[in-house]
């Protein structure tokens, strides 16, 4: 049981008008299951302008985002979360890589599951989770400022995953790999590109296993595995460096 009081912990969850109404279905019992009181937003604006605003109009100790595609499986890592934003005036996030901005090695606390104290992000500067053209994506650039300050925050790893995406599995720099349905710290199941008919219909069971108590992942694929992954997606092309850089 976490320390923190009810009123001390914002939930919130985002998505666009059209999103899949099974999935926000689905994880809103996932959500009541576990006694989380969470604040849904359904907006067409920026992921990264939509996080700017609740941070900044965040009157709590701790602000918890959970992405509709995503799911707790257990009500512990919630307290766990909350604790330790709150102890370490820090963040936490599942970890991630953005393997389309080189050189896609910059592990960060991604916002699918993030919890941040209030008191951290101010101490921060308030920076902005928006993305930045070539070198960050949503709330990576939390991450790049916390470093550059010093403070530490934490990632949860990926334990396994489903299936590699139609793009090739993900690399999560030299630790191994991500995909459609991945399970991080075995503790929450992150679905991804909760657009496709036939990964909707996999969050749907995952949900229904969660809440009968009958999630496993006996047939997924060890995220840290040296077995032979078919289909991995390539890396990006390095930025060219321009005149001006080649000269000063």
């Amino acid at each position: 049981m976490s320390l923190a009081k009810e009123n001390e912990v914002e939930f919130h969850s985002f998505h666009w008008d059209n999103f899949n109404p099974k999935i926000l279905e689905m994880h809103r019992k996932v959500m009541h299951h576990f006694n989380i009181d969470i604040q849904y937003t359904q907006k067409n604006i920026p992921h990264g302008q939509w996080l700017d605003e609740v941070l900044t109009n965040a009157s709590c100790k701790v602000v918890a985002i959970i992405e509709p595609d995503l799911i707790p499986l257990n009500r512990e890592i919630i307290d766990t979360a909350i604790d330790y934003v709150i102890s370490e005036k820090s963040f936490l996030g599942c970890a991630q890589v953005s393997n389309h901005i080189a050189p896609a090695n910059h592990i960060y606390a991604a916002p699918s599951f993030f919890f941040i104290s209030v008191e951290c992000y101010k101490n921060l500067g308030s920076p902005s989770f928006k993305s930045i053209p070539s070198k960050a994506d949503v709330a990576e650039n939390i991450s790049y400022v916390a470093e550059q300050q010093g403070i530490r925050y934490r990632t949860l790893f990926p334990t396994c995953f489903e299936k590699e995406p139609q793009e090739g599995a993900w690399p999560l720099a030299s630790y191994g790999y991500y995909g459609i349905g991945t399970v991080y710290s075995n503790s929450v199941y992150h679905l991804f590109q909760s657009r496709l008919q036939s990964n909707i219909e996999l969050f749907i069971k995952r949900c229904e296993d969660v809440l009968k108590n009958e999630f496993n992942t006996s047939n997924f694929i060890p995220s840290a595995t040296f077995d032979h992954i078919k289909n991995i997606v390539p890396l990006p092309q390095p930025r060219k460096k321009s005149f001006l850089s080649k000269i000063f």
